[in-house]
């Protein structure tokens, strides 16, 4: 039996950094990505990325059939509802695996292998609490555990007739959904086993630099993570996800299971995905010769993008001046 199958429904145009998502999936060859979309580009897939055809309306058709009611799905975004659902709506797909899970395409993976798959191997019900990336015990029991009361309600009933966001696929305090009962207060009331440590390197929207934040189990957010902040470069490359800083004289490589860049313009030049290694920047992607393994070589690093942080800045005056 397969180990996991991460599902991505998505409807119209991908980001610009989609090709880097994409290979970032194909470093992780033990791990299989279903995309279902109406998306016609002409992407360079890997051969673990199965691209099925499919529009909105088709996959409104499909969960309509399946849950035996009308769901209300008027955009695309309203999907981040249904997410929890996946493991159900196409149930047909990962027949074949022990776990399936869904993913954000606004996201690079690191080494799944190295970082998830141990987790996997501890028999949880659901791993993770946020929703950009979840992963699920692939049975038919778990699969519908989403349907099940709360606290006298039918909460995925409410979250999939609503045309607003619910909030129903994760665990996050919001003012979208101030009562908190979705599909993990579901999960935790059924006493399924979970798993909430947080692997993710999930930027903050709201700064300008990379920052981590992470997810609290108990207050429930995501709070800012500053441990290893300073001077910090973040690379991609074919053995994971890492970030690297200095600590007094040395320089310390930190692994991730990935990095969600949500709500962050990101630039990249085409011919980036050719690059072994890539160096993840506040504002873009760039191509990196070596993982820095000296103080002197990350500080070199470090100035190098601050002198080009400064050349954009009055290059964008100078434009807004002229």
């Amino acid at each position: 039996m397969k180990k996991c199958a991460l599902i991505l429904p998505y409807f119209g145009k991908f980001n610009n950094y989609f090709p880097l998502f994409l290979k970032s999936c194909g470093y992780n060859q033990a791990y299989d990505f279903f995309i279902f979309t109406d998306s016609t580009e002409p992407y360079n897939y890997p051969q673990n990325v199965h691209v099925v055809p499919m529009t909105l309306s088709e996959f409104r058709t499909n969960a309509s059939q399946k849950l035996g009611f009308e769901p209300c799905i008027t955009t695309a975004y309203k999907l981040c509802d249904f997410k929890p659902a996946y493991g159900f709506l196409f149930e047909e797909y990962i027949r074949d695996y022990e776990y399936w899970g869904h993913c954000d395409c606004d996201l690079v993976f690191g080494n799944l292998e190295k970082i998830l798959s141990p987790v996997l191997d501890k028999d949880y019900d659901k791993i993770f609490a946020a929703g950009h990336l979840t992963i699920y015990r692939n049975n038919f029991e778990n699969n519908r555990r989403f349907m099940k009361s709360l606290e006298g309600r039918e909460i995925y009933r409410e979250a999939f007739t609503t045309n607003r966001i619910y909030v129903f696929d994760e665990n996050v305090k919001c003012s979208m959904n101030p009562d908190r009962l979705n599909v993990h207060t579901i999960f935790r009331n059924d006493n399924a086993k979970i798993y909430e440590k947080d692997l993710s390197f999930n930027v903050s929207p709201k700064k300008a630099k990379i920052t981590r934040t992470a997810y609290n189990p108990k207050t429930q957010k995501f709070e800012e993570d500053l441990r290893y902040a300073h001077l910090a470069r973040y690379y991609l490359c074919s053995d994971g996800l890492f970030s690297a800083s200095w600590d007094k004289d040395h320089v310390c490589i930190r692994q991730y299971l990935y990095m969600h860049l949500q709500s962050r313009r990101m630039r990249m030049s085409s011919d980036i995905v050719q690059s072994p290694i890539v160096e993840i920047r506040p504002d873009r992607f760039v191509k990196a010769k070596f993982l820095p393994s000296t103080k002197t070589g990350l500080q070199n690093r470090f100035f190098n993008v601050l002198n080009w942080f400064w050349i954009d800045t009055y290059k964008k005056r100078f434009k807004e001046k002229f």
